[in-house]
C-alpha cells in the first residue's frame, strides 16, 4: 500500500498497536537436524545385532508354529517374503501416522531418500509440533505394537513366512530408537516438529 499525503490535523491520542494478521507463533527455533549418510550406515551396522536377535526369537517361535526342519526356498517364496516385509514396513508407518493423528497432526507418507538413494519409507506431519512425551510415543509406537505381534503371528500355520518380515522390521526399528534417544536428551518443554528427513527443535511455548 502506498501512503498518501494528508492535511495537518490536531494531535490525537496514540493509536493502539496494530494487531497482526496472523498471531505470532510462540517459541523460537532452537536447531534443525537431518539424517546424514553416515547415520544411515551406522544404523545399518547397529541393526545387525537386532537382526540376529530377531531371527533367533521369531525363528524359534516359528519352529513351534510349523517351520519344517528341512525345507527349500523357491523364487515364489522369496517374492512372498519380500512383499510381506514391504507390507509390514507400511504398517509400521501407518502406526506412526495413527499416533500423530491422535495428537492433532496431519500425517503424510512417502519414500525417504538420502543422497537421492531410497532409504526407506517415512511418515511426517508438516508444521505440527509435538511435546517430548508425544513425540516419543510417536517414534516408539511401531516397535511397541508390531514387534510383540510377531510372537503369536509366527505360531500360526503359515508362521514360517512371517519370521523374515518381522525380523527385518525389528532390525529396522534401530532408526526410530536412535532418533528417540536424541529426542529424550532434550529438556522438558522443548517441542518437536517432524520433518521428512529430520526434526526441528523449538523452544518451549510461553507459560511452559
Amino acid at each position: 500500500m502506498i501512503d498518501q499525503p494528508a492535511a495537518p490535523a490536531a494531535p490525537a491520542a496514540p493509536a493502539a498497536p496494530a494487531t497482526p494478521a496472523t498471531p505470532a507463533t510462540p517459541g523460537r527455533l532452537i536447531s534443525e537436524w537431518h539424517i546424514s549418510d553416515g547415520e544411515v550406515v551406522t544404523w545399518t551396522i547397529l541393526g545387525i545385532p537386532l537382526m540376529i536377535a530377531g531371527l533367533a526369537v521369531y525363528g524359534l517361535i516359528g519352529l513351534r508354529g510349523g517351520i519344517p526342519l528341512s525345507w527349500s526356498i523357491s523364487s515364489t517364496q522369496i517374492i512372498i517374503e519380500v512383499a510381506l516385509a514391504f507390507g509390514l514396513a507400511w504398517v509400521h508407518e501407518a502406526v506412526h501416522g495413527a499416533v500423530m493423528l491422535a495428537f492433532g497432526g496431519r500425517p503424510e507418507f512417502g519414500v525417504l531418500r538420502v543422497s537421492r538413494i531410497p532409504a526407506g519409507f517415512y511418515t511426517t506431519s508438516p508444521g505440527h509440533r509435538f511435546s517430548r512425551k508425544q513425540y516419543l510415543m510417536v517414534g516408539l509406537a511401531p516397535l511397541a505394537v508390531i514387534a510383540p505381534l510377531g510372537i503369536p503371528a509366527c505360531l500360526l500355520p503359515f508362521g514360517a513366512y512371517l519370521v523374515f518380515p518381522f525380523t527385518v522390521h525389528f532390525a529396522g526399528c534401530i532408526g526410530d530408537l536412535s532418533i528417540m534417544w536424541r529426542v529424550a536428551r532434550n529438556p522438558k518443554g522443548v517441542l518437536f516438529e517432524d520433518l521428512r528427513d529430520g526434526i526441528r527443535f523449538w523452544a518451549p511455548e510461553q507459560g511452559e
